[in-house]
C-alpha cells in the first residue's frame, strides 16, 4: 500500500506518519524523497510506504493517482501552529519535544502573524484536496473518540485494495 500524508509543518504528520508505519508494517518518508527527479519512477517500484508531501513540494492533483490512500491534515489552531513552527524553525529542532518561552512569542509578533498568514493560504490549498481523507491534529490528539463516519473513505477503500 502507498499512503500520502498531505500536510504542512507542525500538524502531528511524523506521529500519525509512525503510527500509520506500525499498523501497516510501512516504510516512512518525509518529504525529501520528493526531491528526487525520479520520484514517480521510484514510487511505483515501491510497495508499503508512507509519504509525507507540503504544497510548497508538489500539487496534489500531480501525484493523487499514485497513491492508494491519502490523508490531509491541518491544524485547526493555527496560532499554535504559527509559533511551533516559527520556533522549530530558531532552534533547529523539529522532532523533539521543547517549550516556547512567552519572551520569543514577544519578541517574534510580527514574523508569528505572517506564519500565521502563510498557514491559512496553505490550508486553503489543502482544503480542496478531493478523494481523500480530512483530519486535523485536534481530532488526532484530542478529541476521545472519531466517529465512523469521519473515516469512512479510508474505510471503504481498505475493503476495496
Amino acid at each position: 500500500m502507498k499512503l500520502l500524508i498531505y500536510t504542512t509543518h507542525r500538524t502531528g504528520s511524523t506521529s500519525l506518519a509512525q503510527l500509520l508505519m506500525t499498523h501497516y508494517n510501512c516504510d516512512y518518508q518525509r518529504e525529501g524523497f520528493y526531491k528526487n527527479k525520479n520520484f514517480i519512477k521510484t514510487l511505483n517500484r515501491i510497495e508499503n510506504i508512507i509519504i509525507k508531501l507540503t504544497p510548497s513540494e508538489v500539487n496534489y492533483d500531480l501525484v493523487r493517482s499514485n497513491f492508494d490512500k491519502c490523508i490531509v491534515l491541518i491544524r485547526d489552531n493555527i496560532k499554535e501552529q504559527a509559533e511551533s513552527r516559527l520556533y522549530a524553525e530558531h532552534i533547529k529542532k523539529h522532532f523533539t519535544p521543547y517549550t516556547i518561552d512567552d519572551s520569543f512569542l514577544k519578541d517574534n509578533v510580527y514574523e508569528l502573524n505572517r506564519m500565521e498568514q502563510i498557514i491559512k493560504t496553505e490550508n486553503e490549498i489543502l482544503s480542496k484536496c478531493e478523494n481523500c481523507l480530512h483530519i486535523t491534529y485536534e481530532d488526532l490528539y484530542y478529541k476521545v473518540t472519531i466517529d465512523k463516519s469521519d473515516y469512512s473513505y479510508m474505510v471503504e477503500r481498505d475493503v476495496q485494495n
